[in-house]
């Protein structure tokens, strides 16, 4: 199948939810306490700290539970405000690991409606190093978008016309990348990677942003729903070629899995913050032109052509 589309323009901001880390914008110094805490001795704490929820940790710094601003509320409503809180706290904590994208956090909080998420230490771990809220992203968000204001104010004016001689050189050998199944510890890594080497090319920062987005969105679809596979970008005079091939199963419709959040990811993959359904829609947005062949049989292959000169 193939498709032409319009596409939207992306922002300095849509970039950075992909490239920064959760780990440079939660919070380290977590405000925590123990199963055997009272519902008033927090509520105490939240209002000294201006905070509206807790987690509850074992004596490993494993999170057990979560105690919010409703559950103090409805204890004091339901006269249990002096009773120990493992008894009535959320114990299915939806946490997220530190080594994970700001795009994946982002997601959880449209999903869940919560007002803070756990980090743990990676994604096999329930030990909390810190908390995460909206508020933590846009100030990382201002933070990185002032810090490159000020560098760009320091530079004089260059030209942005791609470097011959690096061009050359890059045209002689396409980038090739392997993706394992389910690696959500690496999660963006090819996609970073990708994107610090065309940097080098001088390439226009707009075509760079939709570059990245698409070799991210690609990464995580071959980790997410396929037994493994590689992604190829091959740099011509006036396209970059960015094809990802898995090994399978394929995509038994392909027209249904183009929609905005239609998904197949496993409950346990939602719950890590991925499978949201935007993958192919996104790398629709962001490609001039994309190309999209699956089987059953011996998987997917997707190809996605942008244009350097806009």
């Amino acid at each position: 199948m193939t498709i032409l589309h319009s596409r939207e323009k992306l922002t300095l901001a849509n970039e950075l939810i992909y490239e920064i880390k959760v780990k440079d914008a939660m919070t380290r110094e977590v405000i925590f306490f123990s199963e055997e805490t009272t519902f008033r001795e927090i509520q105490l704490a939240m209002k000294k700290n201006r905070i509206s929820g807790v987690p509850i940790l074992d004596e490993k710094k494993n999170i057990i539970g979560i105690v919010s601003i409703d559950n103090v509320i409805t204890a004091l409503d339901q006269n249990y405000v002096n009773d120990k809180v493992k008894d009535y706290m959320t114990k299915e904590v939806v946490t997220i690991p530190q080594n994970y994208s700001l795009v994946s956090a982002i997601k959880k909080f449209e999903e869940y409606k919560f007002g803070r998420l756990p980090v743990t230490e990676n994604v096999h771990s329930q030990k909390i190093v810190g908390i995460l809220t909206m508020g933590d992203i846009l100030n990382r968000l201002l933070l990185n978008i002032q810090t490159i204001a000020e560098h760009v104010e320091k530079k004089e004016d260059r030209n942005f016309q791609i470097s011959e001689e690096l061009l050359k050189q890059a045209q002689q050998k396409p980038l090739r990348f392997e993706v394992k199944k389910a690696d959500f510890d690496n999660a963006g890594r090819v996609a970073s990677i990708i994107r610090n080497y065309l940097q080098k090319l001088n390439i226009d920062k707009q075509i760079l942003r939709r570059i990245s987005i698409v070799c991210y969105e690609a990464e995580m679809n071959i980790s997410i729903h396929s037994l493994g596979g590689y992604i190829s970008v091959q740099i011509e005079k006036n396209n970059i070629i960015i094809t990802a091939v898995d090994y399978g199963p394929g995509i038994p419709d392909i027209e249904e899995a183009m929609k905005p959040g239609f998904t197949t990811a496993s409950e346990q993959i939602r719950a890590l913050g991925f499978g949201a359904g935007m993958g192919l829609p996104n790398i629709k947005k962001c490609a001039d032109y994309l190309e999209l062949e699956s089987s059953m049989e011996t998987g997917t292959i997707l190809k996605a052509i942008i244009h350097l000169g806009g």
